[in-house]
């Protein structure tokens, strides 16, 4: 627990970063560093890393690089050998390397789909399960996953993107239900941030769709609020061993944090299944789709325990009238 006024230290722990050679890594890499992690830098370019590593090293940190691919498997294993090697251990993960391969649907080649699901869902996969068991037989770590925005509500131009986001966010989940009790928690992060990866891949007609919802002064007030280090100092809570949470997701859009949540309304129970039709599912929509009163389950069996006790309370003939 982290009180009031309390300095979040990482003393004495080691921080693997995957992408941190520019952009959001990097501002992850040197918070870390600042506040007493030691550091591996992963990025594609072994030159980028060996950058970020010195300006650890010359602000008085400890650092090493271990550059190469997440999409590649035998460069996960290659990159926590890295880690192991150099520092004994791996206590924090952050999955952060991206990539951007943008276009309409229709005209995204398999090659494009492949490229960013290696890199981002793939790639978060096998440098997590890479360092997984000692993180297991330690009684302890952190894992940051990097999700987006764009998987939950998403725009034109970023079907595999949102596809590859979305995948992290269901791992993300499993992987805290599963490191729960063996003291490993695993967290999301959803960054807005300009960094490299988007100037270098321009979404078609951005400018344009965001114009719908923001006038050019209010886009340019937001743009200047979306630094990467902005997104380092959630990171740095949630690989602190004073994190208190599990299997949630938190946005970062230009200085507001917030938890992202998946709900599910209160909906309609039917009384009679053996009797259902498609027509009582219809003519029970409103109540379907109605939001007033839902849960946030955190895991799959707290949907199911709100069903089943739902059920206690089900009136046949009360709940066959949709008017009720």
């Amino acid at each position: 627990m982290i009180e009031p006024g309390q300095r979040i230290s990482l003393d004495g722990r080691v921080a693997l970063v995957t992408g941190a050679g520019r952009g959001i890594g990097r501002a992850h890499a040197l918070a870390f560093a600042s506040r007493g992690a030691r550091v591996v830098v992963n990025d594609l370019d072994p030159d980028v890393c060996e950058a970020v590593v010195a300006e650890i090293v010359a602000a008085g940190g400890e650092a090493a690089a271990a550059a190469g691919s997440v999409a590649d498997p035998d460069n996960c294993v290659g990159i926590a050998k890295a880690a192991f090697d150099r520092f004994g251990k791996v206590d924090i993960l952050v999955n952060n390397a991206g990539i951007l391969r943008t276009g309409y649907f229709e005209e995204i080649d398999q090659a494009r789909y492949n490229a960013v699901l290696d890199t981002h869902l793939r790639g978060s996969y096998l440098l997590t399960q890479a360092v997984w068991p000692a993180m297991k037989h330690a009684g302890y770590g952190r894992v940051v996953m990097t999700g987006s925005s764009s998987a939950m509500w998403s725009h034109q131009g970023l079907s595999n993107y949102a596809a590859a986001k979305g995948g992290i966010w269901g791992l993300s989940k499993a992987l805290a239900y599963e490191g729960a009790p063996h003291g490993i928690r695993t967290n999301l992060l959803m960054p807005y941030a300009r960094t490299p990866i988007g100037v270098e891949n321009p979404i078609p007609d951005m400018q344009a769709n965001r114009r719908l919802f923001l006038n050019d002064d209010a886009q340019a007030r937001l743009i200047l609020r979306w630094q990467p280090e902005l997104v380092a100092h959630m990171a740095v809570y949630l690989a602190s061993e004073g994190c208190e949470v599990n299997g949630e997701a938190f946005s970062i859009c230009g200085g507001r944090y917030a938890r992202v949540f998946v709900g599910v309304a209160d909906g309609w129970i039917a009384p009679d299944v053996d009797a259902l039709t498609p027509e009582d599912v219809a003519a029970h929509l409103p109540a379907i789709r109605d939001i007033t009163h839902h849960t946030i389950p955190n895991w799959l069996f707290d949907e199911c325990a709100t069903v089943a006790h739902a059920l206690d309370s089900v009136a046949a003939p009360e709940l066959a009238n949709p008017t009720q």
